[in-house]
């Protein structure tokens, strides 16, 4: 069994010897290679769809871990108890639905140490909702497989309902990072932009106007955080 660089990255910031629940769990890959690698004592995988709940516990039989990881069908962390499990992980999914799990399930969230998010889009309109929320971001990362760029964050609920832009956009702990795959990451959001920004030459509605003051406040910001040497900092 072989995981993507994403799902891997994900596995990296599971605290050994967690119990955790994977919310949306589809083949219950991640579950698997958790326990096999002796990184989670214990797995509760989650899926909402029929199909791929099926084929998670058959995969969980043919690894012969179904004592470990228990595959269970419902939506988000409904089929969970508080106290159940440690960490959370809730992955490939937009961030405005991720947010609406967590929202639905606050007795869950507030349970655990710590949730691994990541979102396939819309990751700023997660921070700020968690951010709105009194949720700490404590570790981001990006990763860059299959051609695509991926943001994961780890994040517990705090009592600071502080952040900035900046922290909105692209994340209080990336903002930091001078890694080769987070400059990589805000220079090809950037390139995007532009492409965005192209698309919406010789458009005079005022939805277009609004669009391209958004696209161009962006790009600022994420130009300002490469060129910033208060963010060299960081690892």
């Amino acid at each position: 069994m072989k995981l993507s660089e994403r799902l891997l990255e994900i596995a990296d910031l599971v605290p050994r010897g967690s119990c955790v629940s994977d919310v949306g769990t589809d083949h219950a890959l991640l579950p698997i290679y958790l326990v096999k690698k002796g990184i989670a004592r214990r797995v509760i995988a989650v899926e909402s769809k029929l199909g791929p709940w099926t084929r998670a516990r058959e995969n969980v039989r043919k690894a012969g871990m179904a004592d470990l990881i228990d595959v269970r069908l419902g939506d988000g962390f409904e089929p969970l108890k508080p106290g159940e499990v440690d960490v959370a992980i809730i992955a490939g999914l937009g961030g405005e639905t991720i947010w609406s799990i967590m929202e639905k399930s606050p007795d869950i969230v507030n349970s655990l140490c710590a949730i691994i998010l990541q979102p396939m889009k819309n990751a700023h309109r997660l921070r700020k909702a968690l951010f709105e929320n009194c949720f700490e971001i404590t570790e981001e990362r990006v990763v860059f497989s299959k051609s695509k760029y991926y943001e994961i964050m780890v994040v517990k609920k705090g009592d600071s309902s502080f952040f900035s832009e900046e922290d909105v956009i692209l994340g209080p702990v990336l903002k930091r990072r001078r890694t080769p795959e987070v400059l990589g990451y805000i220079e090809a959001r950037i390139r995007r932009l532009l492409i965005k920004l192209t698309e919406l030459e010789g458009k005079n509605s005022e939805n277009a106007e609004k669009a391209r003051e958004c696209i161009i406040k962006e790009m600022e910001l994420l130009k300002g955080v490469l060129k910033n040497d208060k963010y060299s900092d960081g690892d």
